[in-house]
């Protein structure tokens, strides 16, 4: 087998009826063009053929896995090869690996004796002449254990070579570099491993599990190699396609090539696609079973290599192929004669035709007619050319009409559009100014029953209770069937003159005798020389007599504000006049409990009507 080194031409060990296969790097020629397998193969079956094995992904190794005919189907197994699976593998990869530790022995090893241990294929195995199986099995199973006791164990680095890919995206007007896309046509992804071939999305998809699981194994991380040739700061290798990639594969940087290394800005253009490669170091035993499973890792790169044949099918597949060569010759064969037989003809044609125009020159020299058509050709050469270059400009002048007919209906379908824009804003700033017209109109509203609220109202909430005059629902006077408590007529005076000192100070003005000191049900009264009367009473006869000043210099602010609300507005009557400490003719002092609970309802409904004053004019 031609296509694959590494192993030994196989033997046919059985025919099994299997379809034909339709990869390969060739045609596939049918299965009933093949000469039959030899007859003698059905005598020496191998214990290893006890079941078909199916045309997968399997790695031939010193007799240990079968193969099956790329073209008939036929059952095949791999002789015994003194090759080491290093060597193999190396001849897989490209990737050099180094030893952790040196030999301490030379391996002894007698190149004779295995090779007359191991069954090889002869001449008469070719022709059908086949050997017991289970003597031929019993040999090679000697030989490879003897081989393994001899082999070294050596521990060894192998780096994990992964390639990452990105393309230039410019769908949103920015270059931006993102993963390249997944394309199993031609092998391209975001990750390729250089160790076996696979391609992936992301490294778990290169890189097999059993490995980025085992952290003991790796003697380093990922890192950025920048040993490639036209290489940027972050590894990257940029060109114009994937497929240029091809041609720098294996270039590296040196003194000799560091020179000729291009400019990112003579590089600019073939900035499409770029790659880099990652590199990652990891330990192995150097047991057989260790190496055993890289050339498993190696089935993707084994597999681009060509399939196995039997020799039949090898042998004609040759001779087709040599018969088709041999067609091929034949056809260049003619093809060179008719090629210079008729460069041949065109020189004698070409020599003939001077000879022609030479004896007709000489001829026709003299004839006047001749002379007045070749200048009458000549005008007309130069009336054609000038046609020519007159329907070059006008074909110019028409292209440039084109030009500029296009640019009109562009800028036309421009105005369309941007009038059709306007529009729209037009009928947005309509339905916002509609929008603020309703919320005005709701707000006007607003402001109309805001200004007619009163809070005062409220607050100072004045009404009556029977012969009682109230003031946020506290009755103010007493009556010797119904005694009030002085509590209560001590907090509804607190009211009364917090409610006065509000109307003052929202009407702006100062009492021009007296000043009010609210504080609840113990408010007072100062008069002009400073001296404070309390406004509250225990209904004892000692404070009788502060009680009564104070309630009279109360009246007097009571009558003050009257005077400024009568003032700003002449119109406003008030029901009950105030004069000397009596309001409606009834003393306000503290006496006959009738009389001072109606004047105390009186002096409410003073303060109602002033009340009503200051929220009609503040």
């Amino acid at each position: 087998m031609s296509g694959n080194s590494s192993l030994q031409p196989p033997v046919i060990i059985t025919s099994l009826p299997r379809p034909p296969a339709t990869t390969g790097a060739y045609r596939v020629i049918p299965t009933s063009s093949l000469s039959s397998s030899p007859s003698s193969v059905h005598a020496s079956f191998s214990p290893y053929a006890k079941s078909p094995v199916p045309r997968t992904r399997r790695v031939a190794m010193e007799g240990k896995s079968l193969f099956t005919c790329h073209q008939c189907g036929a059952l095949l197994k791999f002789q015994y090869s003194p090759i080491s699976i290093e060597e193999k593998i190396m001849k897989l990869r490209t990737i050099p690996y180094e030893h952790l530790t040196e030999l301490c022995e030379q391996r002894v090893s007698n190149e004779d004796g295995e090779e007359n241990l191991m069954p090889r294929l002869t001449e008469g195995t070719d022709n059908g002449e086949a050997t017991d199986a289970d003597e031929e099995e019993d040999v090679a199973q000697t030989a490879r254990n003897s081989f393994n006791q001899q082999q070294q164990k050596i521990s060894a680095v192998i780096p994990e070579l992964v390639w990452e890919r990105q393309q230039l995206d410019s769908s949103s007007g920015i270059g931006v570099w993102v993963s390249a896309e997944l394309d199993l046509m031609d092998g391209i992804a975001t990750f390729s491993s250089c160790n076996r071939g696979d391609i992936g999305q992301n490294i778990a998809d290169v890189v097999p599990a059993r490995l980025l699981n085992k952290p003991h194994l790796w003697l380093s991380d990922w890192e950025v190699d920048h040993s490639l040739l036209d290489c940027d700061e972050g590894g990257w290798v940029y060109a114009a396609s994937n497929a240029h990639f091809g041609s720098l594969e294996g270039l590296v940087r040196t003194d000799d090539n560091e020179t000729n290394l291009k400019t990112p800005e003579q590089i600019e253009g073939e900035r499409l696609v770029r790659r880099r490669r990652l590199i990652r170091k990891r330990r192995i035993d150097g047991s057989d079973l260790s190496w055993f499973q890289e050339l498993l890792d190696c089935s993707t790169l084994l597999l681009k290599k060509r399939l196995p044949t039997c020799h039949d099918c090898e042998a004609s597949l040759l001779s087709q192929f040599t018969q088709v060569l041999n067609e091929l010759q034949t056809d260049c064969n003619e093809y060179d004669r008719f090629i210079a037989e008729l460069t041949d003809a065109e020189r004698s044609y070409k020599r003939n035709y001077i000879d022609i125009s030479h004896d007709v020159g000489d001829e026709w020299q003299d004839d006047p007619e001749l002379r007045a058509l070749v200048e009458e050709e000549r005008k007309l050469k130069l009336q054609l050319e000038a046609i020519e270059d007159e329907t070059v400009q006008v074909t110019v002048k028409r292209r440039e009409l084109w030009s500029t007919g296009m640019d009109l209906e562009q800028l036309i379908h421009g105005t369309f559009a941007e009038g059709a824009f306007l529009q729209h804003l037009l009928g947005l700033s309509r339905d916002e100014r509609q929008s603020v017209s309703v919320f005005a109109v709701h707000a006007s509203d607003m402001l109309r029953r805001l200004q007619r609220y009163n809070v005062c109202n409220d607050v100072f909430h004045i009404w009556h209770d029977g012969l009682f005059g109230t003031i946020n629902g506290l009755r103010l006077g007493r009556l010797p069937s119904k005694p009030v408590e002085w509590v209560e007529i001590n907090a509804a005076l607190g009211q009364a003159v917090l409610l006065l000192a509000t109307i003052a100070d929202r009407a702006n003005f100062e009492f021009s005798r007296n000043r009010l000191v609210p504080r609840g049900s113990f408010s007072r009264v100062v008069n002009m020389y400073g001296k404070e009367y309390s406004l509250y009473s225990d209904g004892g006869m000692f404070r009788r007599r502060g009680f009564n000043q104070a309630m009279i210099l109360f009246l007097e602010c009571v009558e003050d504000a009257g005077r400024r609300a009568m003032k700003e507005e002449p119109s406003l009557k008030f029901p009950y006049k105030v004069e000397r400490g009596k309001i409606g003719g009834l003393p306000i002092s503290l006496g006959n409990d009738e009389q001072w609970t109606r004047a105390l309802k009186y002096m409410l409904t003073h303060l109602k009507w002033l009340l009503a004053w200051i929220s009609k004019r503040y």
